[in-house]
């Protein structure tokens, strides 16, 4: 089941998550330096990169109670493992922060969420969803709560 939350309520009752990777040193990406005429070579001026950084993805999520469980990700997320967080992080994690079962769980419309197996095990658990719009900016609090 999917709601929407007005302003009264404020987010107070939103479980937010999602997932994200995280490399050991920066990749072969291209950056903008400010750097004075000479500096060129000063060790502050210059980046260290690898081709192929050491990667990992992590599904989290946090709510105004509090923060919920950090869980390394074994490959990519699809359906099957999407399903497997649900059953046993999130019905966990919101009967924690929500005891009265009234929490409101909130997620990105990544393909794997939307999957028949993850929509299954969402409603067994009965889980009540957040509307989020598809392809939105990421407004998701989680997004924006820190560097990646």
């Amino acid at each position: 089941m999917n709601m929407k939350i007005g302003r009264k309520e404020n987010g107070k009752r939103v479980l937010f998550s999602d997932e994200s990777t995280f490399t050991q040193f920066k990749q072969g990406r291209q950056g903008m330096v400010w750097r004075e005429p000479g500096e060129e070579l000063n060790p502050d001026c210059i980046s260290v990169t690898v081709k192929h950084s050491p990667s990992k993805m992590f599904w989290g999520c946090f709510s105004w109670s509090g923060l919920g469980p950090i869980v390394p990700l074994n490959g990519s997320v699809t359906g099957q493992t999407h399903a497997k967080i649900i059953n046993d992080f999130v019905v966990p994690t919101l009967h924690t922060h929500f005891p009265q079962g009234n929490g409101i769980f909130q997620e990105d419309n990544a393909t794997p969420h939307r999957s028949k197996v993850a929509m299954a095990a969402r409603e067994n658990a009965r889980i009540v969803t957040l509307d989020w719009p598809a392809q939105s900016p990421d407004i998701n609090p989680i997004e924006i709560s820190g560097p990646k």
